[in-house]
């Protein structure tokens, strides 16, 4: 099961170099994605399905956020669960706000190794109150 730890990894090193293609490459068809944020406020919020989705969710991140710190810590696998913790701090592009996320992440596996769920969850509420003033 290691391979799942290696997976997301795989996926962060991914994020980091703007490769969403490299990402969608380890999701399964039917994915779904949830990030905490509100998505009253931050078009990336809320659930996205499927690997058409999960795009949209990226670029909505990437065109609305500028990332200046991604940072992942505590990683942990049960099965085919691998969670972790991360730091994701930055600035609104539309206002300049900066904003720091303290989230705990959960990607979930099918038997061929694909990604069919990610969770996040934690202290949105600095991104939350810097989409909203944009």
């Amino acid at each position: 099961m290691a391979q799942n730890l290696s997976t997301v990894e795989h996926i962060y090193a991914c994020f980091g170099q703007g490769d969403v293609p490299g990402i969608l490459s380890k999701l399964s068809s039917d994915v779904s994605f949830f990030n905490a944020a509100d998505p009253s406020v931050a078009p990336f919020g809320g659930t996205f399905k499927g690997k058409e989705g999960v795009a949209q969710f990226f670029t909505a991140l990437g065109t609305t956020t500028q990332t200046t710190l991604f940072q992942t810590s505590n990683f942990v696998e049960n099965g085919r669960e691998v969670s972790n913790d991360v730091v994701h701090s930055g600035q609104v592009l539309a206002n300049g706000q900066p904003f720091e996320v303290t989230a705990h992440f959960v990607w979930t596996f099918n038997e061929q190794g694909e990604v069919i769920d990610w969770t996040s969850s934690g202290d949105f509420s600095s991104l939350n109150a810097a989409m909203a003033t944009s």
